[in-house]
Formats: C-alpha cells, sequence, structure tokens
C-alpha cells in the first residue's frame, strides 16, 4: 500500500497531465469497449438469427420430405383400395392360405384372358422403386398368422411362429403407434434389413365390405436417406433437426444421440422460436407434418452459436486493444508537449519566488499559456514597480492597525470597574443595588464568553440570575421559579436560549400595576429528548396573533415582519437556531390565552458532553 501511496503522490495527485493522461485512456477504454460491446451484441444477434433461419430452413425441408413420403404411402393404399380387382385379391391373400390365393389368382388369369394381370404386390413393388427412403414392406394376415415380405428385388412369405401373446401385443401397440424404430434385433415380425436399424409406419388393413380388421401393412424406412435428402438440399450445419412421433418416440436425430428413444425434453417444444433449457440452453422451432402424426424439430444451442462468435470476439478485442493504445499513445505525446511548456512556467514562477523579479518566460505560440506567460511578464514588470511603495505604505498601516488594537477596552477593565461599584454600594448600605451590579457582572461575563455551548446547568443559572436582576427591579411584584431536574443537569444546550422567550415575557406579558406575576422555568428529561417549558400569568397572546406565530413557527425559516408579531421574534430565532443545529424534529411550541398566561415548550435532544 505504501508503494501504491507513495507512486499517486509522485505521479497523479501532484502530475495534473498525468491525471488527464489516465482520465482520458479510462474514457477511451470505456468508449471502445462499450463500442465494442454493442458490435458483438449485434453480431451476436445476426448470427443466431442466420442460424435459426438456417435451421428453420432445413426443418421446411425436411417436413416437405416426410410429408411427401406419407403422402405417396397414402397415394398407394388408397390405389389398391380403390381397384376393385387389386383389393379384392389382397383381401383374398389376407383370409386364405397361399394355395387357395394361388388358385384364386388362376382363376382370374384364366377368366380375364389377359396375358398379364395386375396384383397388389406388383403395385407395391411399384412403390418401393420410386421410393428411395423406403427399405421394404411387409403385409402380415391375422387369420392365417403368416405375412408377405417385399422388396425391390423379391418377395418371401413366411409363417409367424411367436407366441399369440407376443403377436398381439405387437399389432396394439402399432395400433396406437403407426411410426415407430425398428432396432437391429428384432423378432415380431423378422423383416427384410435386420441389420440396420430403421424406423416404419404401420396400417391396418380391412376388409372394404366388412369393415373387418384382416392384416397390418408395415413400411420400414431408411433415415439415413434423410440425411443423404438434406446433404443435398439443406446441410443442417452447426444446428440439429429431430423428428418426433405424437408419442414423443425419436424417428430421425441428425447427430444419432436419441434415435428410437423417447425426447426427454418434448413438453418444453411448446416454446417454439424462444430460448429454452435442454440439453443446454438452445432456440428451437416446431414444424408440424398434416395428418401424419410427425413433428420436426429444429434446434440451435447456444454452445454452437459460440462457437461461431468465437473468432468474432477474438477479433473485436485485438481491434480494441490496438484502438486504445493507438489513441493512448498519440494523446500522451500531444499532452507531453503541453506538460512542458507548464514546467517551464512553473521553474519561472519558482524563480520568483526565490527572489528573482527579473525573470521572464519566454512561449511559442499563440494559445492560452501564451498568454498567461505575457500576464506573467507584465505582473512582474508591475510588481518591480511598486514594490517599494506598496510595501512600505503596508508596513506603517499594519503599525497602526496595531496601536489602534492595543488602546481597546480589555473586558476585565469593565469587570473591575463594576466590582468597584458594587463594593462602593455596599459600604453606602444599598445591598439591592450590589446584589444587582453582582448579577449584571456575572451575566456580562458569561455573554462574553466565546463558547456557544453550555450546559444546561449554566444556562438555568443565567436564568435564575436574569430574573433576580427584574425581581429586584419590580421589588416584589414578580415571583419566579426556575427548577431542573438533576440528571440533565450535565446535558449540554446553546447558550442564551432560554432568555429570549423569558424576555418576550418580561416585556409583553408582565403586569406592571399587579402584584401575582408568576413566571416559572422547568427544565426536565423525556426520554432521549428534553424539555424547558417557560410558562407565566401574563396577559397573553390574542388568537390571531397565535395562529400568525404557529404558522411561521412550522415554516423552514423565520419571516421577520410578517404577520403583524415582531414582538415575538425572539420565539422564531430560538426555534430556527434548534432546528438548525439539531435538526427539524426539534424546536419550540407555544400556547396562551389572553389575560391566562403563555406557554413556550423547548424541546431539544439529549446531548451529553464530547458527543
Amino acid at each position: 500500500m505504501s508503494k501504491i501511496r507513495r507512486f499517486y503522490r509522485n505521479h497523479l495527485k501532484r502530475k495534473m497531465f498525468n491525471k488527464i493522461i489516465l482520465l482520458y485512456s479510462a474514457v477511451m477504454i470505456i468508449l471502445f469497449a462499450t463500442a465494442a460491446v454493442m458490435v458483438y451484441q449485434y453480431q451476436v444477434q445476426r448470427i443466431i438469427r442466420e442460424e435459426t433461419d438456417a435451421n428453420l430452413k432445413t426443418a421446411h425441408v425436411l417436413s416437405l420430405y416426410l410429408s411427401r413420403q406419407y403422402e405417396n404411402l397414402q397415394n398407394t393404399i388408397q390405389t389398391v383400395y380403390a381397384d376393385a380387382s387389386l383389393s379384392d385379391e389382397l383381401m383374398n391373400f389376407l383370409t386364405h392360405n397361399y394355395e387357395s390365393y394361388l388358385s384364386y389368382r388362376l382363376d382370374n388369369f384364366s377368366k380375364s384372358g389377359e396375358q398379364r394381370m395386375n396384383s397388389f404386390s406388383a403395385t407395391f413393388k411399384s412403390y418401393l422403386e420410386q421410393e428411395k427412403g423406403a427399405v421394404g414392406l411387409s403385409i402380415f394376415s391375422y387369420p392365417m398368422n403368416f405375412y408377405l415380405s417385399i422388396s425391390r428385388d423379391n418377395q418371401q412369405i413366411d409363417y409367424e411362429t411367436a407366441s399369440v401373446p407376443s403377436l398381439k401385443d405387437w399389432i396394439a401397440k402399432r395400433r396406437q403407434h403407426p411410426w415407430d424404430t425398428l432396432p437391429m434385433k428384432r423378432e415380431v415380425p423378422r423383416l427384410l434389413r435386420p441389420d440396420i436399424s430403421l424406423y416404419s409406419y404401420a396400417r391396418e388393413l380391412q376388409d372394404p365390405w366388412t369393415l373387418q380388421r384382416i392384416g397390418m401393412l408395415t413400411v420400414e424406412f431408411d433415415p439415413y436417406q434423410i440425411t443423404n435428402w438434406l446433404n443435398s438440399r439443406a446441410p443442417v450445419g452447426n444446428g440439429r433437426v429431430l423428428v418426433i412421433t405424437a408419442q414423443g418416440r425419436v424417428i430421425y436425430d441428425s447427430e444419432q444421440t436419441y434415435f428410437g428413444k423417447i425426447y426427454p425434453y418434448r413438453d418444453k417444444l411448446e416454446n417454439n422460436g424462444e430460448w429454452t433449457q435442454l440439453e443446454e440452453e438452445s432456440k428451437i422451432n416446431v414444424l408440424n407434418i398434416g395428418n401424419a402424426g410427425l413433428s420436426v424439430v429444429g434446434i440451435v444451442s447456444k454452445s454452437s452459436i459460440e462457437k461461431s462468435t468465437g473468432s468474432l470476439r477474438t477479433g473485436l478485442i485485438l481491434v480494441t486493444l490496438i484502438f486504445i493504445v493507438a489513441s493512448v499513445m498519440i494523446t500522451t505525446s500531444i499532452i507531453r508537449k503541453y506538460s512542458k511548456k507548464i514546467q517551464r512556467i512553473i521553474r519561472s514562477m519558482s524563480r520568483i519566488g526565490d527572489g528573482d523579479l527579473t525573470t521572464r518566460i519566454q512561449m511559442p505560440g499563440e494559445d492560452e499559456l501564451k498568454q498567461i506567460s505575457q500576464r506573467f511578464n507584465a505582473m512582474c514588470e508591475s510588481l518591480e514597480q511598486h514594490i517599494d511603495r506598496v510595501y512600505t505604505s503596508e508596513i506603517k498601516q499594519k503599525n497602526a492597525e496595531l496601536v489602534a488594537l492595543q488602546s481597546q477596552i480589555n473586558p476585565h477593565f469593565l469587570y473591575n470597574t463594576l466590582e468597584s461599584i458594587r463594593m462602593k454600594a455596599y459600604d453606602k448600605g444599598a445591598r439591592d443595588v450590589g446584589q444587582m451590579i453582582y448579577s449584571l457582572s456575572v451575566m456580562f461575563r458569561n455573554m462574553v464568553k466565546k463558547s456557544t455551548i453550555v450546559t444546561i446547568e449554566e444556562e438555568m443559572e443565567m436564568i435564575s440570575i436574569y430574573l433576580d436582576l427584574f425581581r429586584f427591579r419590580y421589588e416584589g411584584r414578580l415571583q419566579t421559579e426556575v427548577s431542573m431536574d438533576p440528571e440533565i443537569s450535565s446535558c449540554q444546550i446553546i447558550k442564551l436560549l432560554i432568555q429570549p422567550i423569558v424576555e418576550n415575557y418580561i416585556v409583553h406579558g408582565f403586569r406592571a400595576h399587579e402584584e401575582d406575576n408568576r413566571i416559572s422555568v422547568v427544565a426536565a428529561g423525556a426520554g432521549d429528548f428534553i424539555t424547558i417549558t417557560v410558562s407565566d400569568n401574563g396577559w397573553g397572546i390574542p388568537a390571531d396573533k397565535l395562529s400568525a406565530i404557529r404558522e411561521r413557527l412550522t415554516a423552514a425559516s423565520p419571516q421577520s415582519g410578517s404577520g403583524g408579531s415582531e414582538q415575538h421574534i425572539g420565539i422564531l430565532n430560538v426555534h430556527e437556531r434548534l432546528r438548525l443545529n439539531y435538526g427539524e424534529d426539534y424546536g419550540v411550541s407555544i400556547d396562551s390565552q389572553e389575560n391566562r398566561g403563555t406557554e413556550v415548550i423547548i424541546k431539544l435532544p439529549v446531548m451529553k458532553k464530547g458527543v
């Protein structure tokens, strides 16, 4: 810490230009940093927007692909149902054994007289040849418990050997979940491509006449065809794309993490276009694919955006640092030039301080420092011309003032004079006069004390002496009471705080022709504050004047001369002194009734000595 203080004292506290350079550097750092942050935030928002738009475009392309894939399959099925010969053939195949089906086919062939007759299997093969994403399809017969597997190259019939309960479970599951994934190892039913993971679509087949469920069509799709499709038309880039079924199962994941699993954040996919906490904070785009029951989810994670903004952040930091360093260096070189001029002026002024009035400053340029140098040179010339006359006259004036000060009356001379008069009065037998002179002397001593803070005991003693003077003056027509709580005797108070209140009573409330004039001054503690109550039985204050006084007491400062109550300016001054010294919670309150007397309460805080 000592090194820091020494550095501050030597290089900053006494170096104005160093302070300017430091302040300028701080301002430049703040400005450039603020500008860099604003540019960075703008670029980040732009990158987020571009990444999100690109991801949304990918999601649109994928939704179009899946929608077309679903529509082509549905159109193929509708083609079979729309052709009576094809639908009858399919129903016969599902409800009879294979020998009976062949007989049915031969009979129809002989009746038609055509060399080639169309079949439902040929229709499905044609679909597989047109749909590159489809690997194969299977037609399972409920009554006969066998299935027909069709691929682009061949077809075969197999009888299912699995148990009836497992078949029923599989059929029930596929009824509820048309879209599902197929693991690499599966048993019911055994499909064409057991070596890869596929997703499939299942649809039950019904007799068009009886609407009886007689079989199930299952089409298997290769998810890698989706990847190839996206790479050729809309690369995923830094984003991620998922295809999710209505039940939340992922049938396609561009990162192969959740394929075949239930997506754990499916309940948060409603926050479309907003930042959402998934594996990490991400923006999502959700597109629903018509009647297919699928949703395409595009995800852009914050970490992928930060990878894109990493080089931007580094570049902005470097550019900002270069600008700050260049700005500070240029400014420092300019300020050093002016600093040298200031140092020249300081050295010249030091020589003047040492008594060399012949010093002159030669400053190039036409700026303010040149003007200062010219004024400085003119001042030196004027100082040389007037130094003898001015210096000599000032010495004579100081000597005259010293003599005048020494001739002033010493207060002790007045105290001693009053004491001499008091002793003469005692010698002549005028003890009352001597007592009054003594009280007056004590009051004068207290008034001329420099201290403005006294104890309550001293202030109450002063008031007692003050009232004694008036008791002697009015010869028994005034009764006084001065009392104080001993616990607050050492508390501090502003000097001459009570005297103006008492004086108001003597001047305006005292009934000179009455014998029962009374005034009491009581000081008491009340918790965290002290109250001094001055009450009398004097003339009191008329209601209109009392109202005006109270209004002026509530004002921020007394306004003398307003409201016709100048006679009570002492109360207002005491109130203002209390508020200025102790705060607006303290002051003077007054209550009075005409011809019955007045009560003034002074409220001030408890202030111990040294607090």
